[in-house]
């Protein structure tokens, strides 16, 4: 019986520490490579390219944030290969794995994602108490029973 509970935990934990990452504002542009979410002064044009089909090209307006991996920064332009791109109405649709073409004289921060020990902590900790709990609450119904 206690094998269930262990994995249980470890199952839980392991989902509870993927979920503990947050976007941090960062003074300095970061690394090529890092997660990061652009948030735009304003509603901007944004061009988007899809690479490897004959690099077609779209321009998106009205986009207030952009969600993705840094490719590459330059004076005027930063390339971010999309994760999310999002307008007023939401989530624009098929831009996955595209490059945006973000103006920086639109953007009003840039913050990179990173992993939050302590909030992962605290919730493994929840986790495993609730599981912790379950199994005693088990413990109690299946010694009962057994007594009457």
């Amino acid at each position: 019986m206690r094998t269930p509970v262990l994995l249980a935990t470890l199952l839980g934990i392991s989902i509870a520490a993927g979920a503990c990452y947050a976007y941090r504002p960062v003074p300095v542009a970061p690394a090529a490579g890092s997660r990061v979410r652009i948030v735009l002064t304003s509603v901007a044009l944004v061009t988007v390219v899809a690479p490897g089909r004959e690099d077609t090209r779209r321009t998106i307006p009205g986009v207030l944030e952009a969600t993705g991996r840094l490719e590459a920064a330059a004076s005027d332009t930063v390339a971010l290969r999309l994760g999310e791109l999002r307008t007023a109405a939401g989530a624009v649709p098929d831009v996955a794995d595209q490059v945006a073409l973000v103006p920086t004289a639109q953007i009003a921060r840039i913050e990179e994602r990173r992993f939050q020990a302590g909030t992962t902590l605290l919730a493994g900790a929840g986790l495993s108490l609730v599981v912790f709990s379950a199994f005693i609450v088990l413990l109690i119904v299946v010694v009962v029973r057994s007594a009457a």
